[in-house]
């Protein structure tokens, strides 16, 4: 994004109007097999199953997440070991269990992870977390560097920003095609501080989708650089958002990065870096 372009974009997110979602409570997407609905089978792009949530590998050493994925395993805790299967999307449905074997299947098995996170509870400006080995240190089993995403974006958004959304998802309402990971691709709707909101079309967000990436998209299409966790969306009292519900994400920004890298302190693990001088906004990790 050029330097004129990323004024512009400030400029509208400074005075945009007042967050559209402010009239819906938070309501957590939940960690039920039920995710995003009709989305097109992919992976390859980091994108990951973790419990009953969506995450994204960086690097091979951690993974991001949303904070309220832990709530029943954690209660008000924001740091400890979590039992839970981790597995990698090479494909739609070709995955490899990141713990353990099996190294060409889904984990069969829960084992031990360690989780930091910045809050208990589903506010989408808060709902980070970052998920590592239970040894310090240690890199995920059954995965490379090239498996992971680029990195994430911690830059200017604007308010109608294109993305990529993946999720561990099915293709019909009814359930077919249960724990394929699937991507939709739609724009943003309304960018704030710490927080964006987006609203559902067809290929609409449900339950367990909780922690998905939002990847930047461009005229050359979808990217592996992450900008945003899914978090929570509007209350229809059904599995799915309906369609024109609104749906939140919280942003990665600068201060986001210096926790990760504070979390990464912690397991014994090299900071994320900008990839050069004249990328300020990406952030690559080991």
């Amino acid at each position: 994004m050029g330097a004129t372009s990323a004024l512009l974009a400030l400029a509208a997110v400074g005075c945009s109007a007042a967050d559209p979602s402010d009239d819906f409570s938070d309501e957590p997407l939940g960690t039920d097999a039920q995710e995003v609905r009709a989305g097109t089978p992919g992976g390859g792009v980091g994108t990951v199953e973790i419990g009953g949530c969506t995450g994204t590998l960086i690097g091979v050493h951690m993974i991001l997440t949303a904070a309220h994925c832990f709530d029943d395993d954690l209660g008000s805790a924001l740091s400890g070991t979590v039992f839970t299967k981790v597995s990698y999307a090479h494909a739609g449905g070709t995955w490899s269990c990141m713990t353990g074997p099996p190294a060409n299947a889904k984990c069969d098995m829960d084992r031990g992870v360690f989780v930091h996170r910045y809050q208990q509870g589903w506010d989408a400006k808060y709902d980070l977390a970052v998920v590592f080995t239970n040894q310090m240190a240690d890199s995920f089993r059954n995965v490379t560097a090239s498996d992971a995403a680029d990195g994430f974006y911690t830059g200017s958004l604007s308010p109608a920003e294109p993305y990529r959304l993946y999720g561990r998802g099915y293709n019909h309402p009814d359930g077919t095609g249960n724990g394929v990971m699937r991507y939709m691709d739609d724009s943003l709707n309304w960018v704030g501080e710490r927080h964006f909101v987006t609203d559902a079309g067809y290929d609409r967000v449900c339950s367990g989708d909780s922690g998905s990436p939002y990847f930047l998209r461009d005229a050359g299409g979808p990217t592996k650089w992450t900008f945003g966790i899914h978090s929570n969306r509007d209350d229809s009292g059904d599995a799915c958002a309906d369609e024109g519900d609104k749906f939140r994400g919280m942003r990665l920004t600068p201060f986001r990065a210096s926790q990760i890298n504070d979390y990464r302190a912690d397991r014994g693990l090299p900071s994320c870096v900008h990839p050069s001088s004249s990328s300020p906004d990406f952030w690559v990790c080991q």
